[in-house]
């Protein structure tokens, strides 16, 4: 994990390229940020065939969270990607230093019972919580008629490691904060979770550059051209 503020080409094709994110950087074009500071304007420079105004971006990390991002460089190439993506066919996968922690935070279900075994799955549906919305909490069981058919949807978070307080989670769909929420109801909130921590993570030291202790580590994909299985890890 890094806190190098620039984004890097970490693999790249004729019709796609695999970016490093850093943490602390907005994946789309953001009213609180320069456009310059965004994910999506640095796509537009780096790639300036990209399909769309968000650069070819086909997935995104939230604004803390840094690591792997795919980018298409064409129209066909982003269409192929979102097919892919809504048939589950673009896995991420993640790693997260966990602080064990019992879940204090309000609007929070039963936590799920963690058994140390592989896999495990954690899974819920969504709703925003908070003041302004800025956080979200699990939904399971009959609350989940509280969530809107149109925009929600069943997430699944597959613990495929869990050693010395890093886990290795692996997901095809992906939710706003969804890794952060599901590891903090968990009871393992990952280290430096200004929101999800409980309680929340202290300010850093005055002059340090604290970060979420996530990082999008991998990325398993088809080729748009071949249809090739793909892999790419982050160094």
């Amino acid at each position: 994990m890094t806190d190098n503020a620039t984004p890097c080409i970490v693999e790249e094709r004729d019709s796609y390229a695999v970016v490093f994110k850093p943490p602390k950087m907005h994946s789309d074009f953001n009213a609180s940020a320069p456009e310059n500071e965004s994910l999506a304007r640095w796509g537009l420079s780096a790639f300036p065939l990209a399909a769309g105004r968000g650069g070819g971006l086909v997935h995104r990390l939230d604004f803390e969270t840094q690591g792997l991002v795919l980018f298409a460089k064409n129209r066909e190439s982003l269409a192929f990607f979102r097919a892919l993506q809504e048939s589950g066919g673009l896995v991420k996968e993640y790693g997260a230093f966990c602080e064990k922690s019992p879940n204090g935070l309000p609007g929070f279900p039963p936590a799920p019972v963690f058994l140390e075994t592989r896999p495990f799955a954690i899974e819920s549906y969504f709703r925003p919580f908070g003041p302004g919305r800025k956080e979200v909490r699990p939904v399971i069981g009959e609350t989940r008629k509280d969530v809107a058919k149109d925009r929600g949807g069943f997430y699944r978070t597959e613990v495929v490691g869990a050693e010395d307080g890093f886990f290795r989670v692996m997901i095809k769909r992906g939710f706003r904060h969804q890794i952060r929420c599901h590891l903090s109801w968990l009871g393992y909130p990952i280290a430096g979770d200004p929101i999800y921590a409980s309680p929340p993570a202290s300010p850093p030291p005055a002059g340090k550059n604290a970060f979420l202790a996530l990082c999008a580590q991998a990325i398993f994909f088809a080729d748009p051209e071949t249809g090739q299985k793909r892999e790419c890890r982050s160094v």
